[in-house]
C-alpha cells in the first residue's frame, strides 16, 4: 500500500490529470447525468447513486484486485485508480494563478466553484478561491487517502465518486431536494471524520507558521454554514489568515475584510504545509500497522475473507 500511495502521489505531482474517458470520476458523472429527473422521489434518488456508483467502483478499485496479471501491472494499475481519487496538483495550479486577482482570476476560480461569480468583485473572487482551496482539500485529497488507509481502493474510489454524486445531484435544488437527499447524506457521512481531522492539521500548522490559532479556533465556533463538514476547512481558514469568507446568501465566516492576493497566497502555504503534516501522519499510521513492508494488504487495514 504504501507503494501504490507514494506512485500516485508522484503521478498526481508529475503528470497531473489522466485522460477524461478514461477517468472513473467522470464516467460517474456522465452515468448521473443521464438519469437525473426532477420530482422522482426519494427512493430515485438511492438508484441513481447505486447506479452511477457501484459499476465504476468495481470496474476501477475492486476489478484490478482481482485481475490474474503479474505484481508490476497490478502496482501500476493500483495506482493509476487511486491517483484519481484525489487532486493536489490540478487543485493547486488553478489557485495559484488565480490569486493574481487580475482579468483572468475570475476563470480560474469559476473551474472550482459552483456557484456564479460573473458579477463578483476582487475580494469574492479571492473568497471563493480560499474556500474552494481547503473544502477540496478535504472532499478531494485527505478523505480519500485516509480511506485508502482503512479499506484500500475500494474504500478510496467510494469516497471520490459518492463525493461527485453529491457535486451532481446532492445539493438542494426545488426540483432535486428529494433526488439529492441520499448522495448528499452519504458524502456527509464519509467525510465526516476526515474534515475534522483535516481542520485540526491545520491548526496545528498554524501554529508553526505564526497565525493566530485561536481566531482560527473562534471563526470555526462561531460559523454557521448548512455543512457540517465544510465549515471546519473553511471557517478554520478564514481565522487563521484573519480574513473573512463570504459565499453571498450563504454564509460568512471569519473575521476582518475579505481576502486580497496575499492572502490567496498565504493560503497556499497553509494548504502546502497541511497535506505536507497529513501525509507525514499517515506514513506514521502506516508503518505502525504493517512496519516496513511497501504492499501491504490491497484492502486496507481491513482485511476481507
Amino acid at each position: 500500500m504504501l507503494l501504490i500511495l507514494a506512485i500516485a502521489l508522484i503521478w498526481d505531482l508529475i503528470l497531473s490529470e489522466p485522460p477524461t474517458y478514461i477517468h472513473p470520476v467522470v464516467w460517474s458523472g456522465k452515468i448521473s447525468e443521464k438519469l437525473i429527473k426532477p420530482y422522482k422521489g426519494y427512493l430515485y434518488g438511492v438508484v441513481i447513486w447505486v447506479i452511477s456508483v457501484i459499476p465504476v467502483l468495481f470496474i476501477f478499485a475492486v476489478l484490478p484486485i482481482w485481475l490474474g496479471i503479474p505484481i508490476y501491472f497490478k502496482i501500476i494499475l493500483y495506482a493509476f485508480s487511486l491517483k484519481t481519487t484525489f487532486s493536489i496538483r490540478m487543485l493547486y495550479d488553478i489557485v495559484k494563478k488565480g490569486s493574481k486577482l487580475d482579468d483572468n482570476s475570475r476563470y480560474y476560480a469559476q473551474q472550482i466553484v459552483r456557484r456564479d461569480l460573473s458579477k463578483s468583485d476582487k475580494g469574492h473572487i479571492a473568497s471563493a478561491l480560499i474556500e474552494s482551496l481547503f473544502e477540496s482539500t478535504v472532499d478531494g485529497i485527505t478523505s480519500p487517502t485516509f480511506w485508502f488507509l482503512l479499506f484500500g481502493l475500494p474504500g478510496a474510489m467510494l469516497q471520490r465518486l459518492s463525493n461527485t454524486m453529491d457535486s451532481m445531484v446532492g445539493y438542494k435544488t426545488k426540483e432535486l431536494v428529494k433526488e439529492g437527499w441520499f448522495s448528499a447524506k452519504i458524502d456527509t457521512i464519509i467525510n465526516y471524520i476526515p474534515a475534522r481531522l483535516t481542520g485540526l492539521i491545520m491548526l496545528f500548522c498554524g501554529v508553526l507558521l505564526g497565525l493566530n490559532v485561536k481566531q482560527g479556533i473562534n471563526a470555526l465556533r462561531n460559523a454557521k454554514m448548512e455543512s457540517i463538514n465544510a465549515k471546519y476547512p473553511i471557517a478554520i481558514a478564514a481565522g487563521l489568515l484573519g480574513v473573512s469568507l463570504e459565499k453571498i446568501g450563504s454564509y460568512k465566516v471569519g473575521f476582518g475584510n475579505l481576502p486580497n492576493e496575499n492572502d490567496v497566497k498565504n493560503a497556499l502555504k497553509l494548504f502546502k504545509l497541511t497535506l505536507f503534516l497529513y501525509f507525514i501522519i499517515l506514513l506514521v499510521i502506516y508503518y505502525n500497522l504493517y512496519g516496513i513492508s511497501l504492499l501491504g494488504y490491497p484492502y486496507g487495514i481491513f482485511k476481507f475473507s
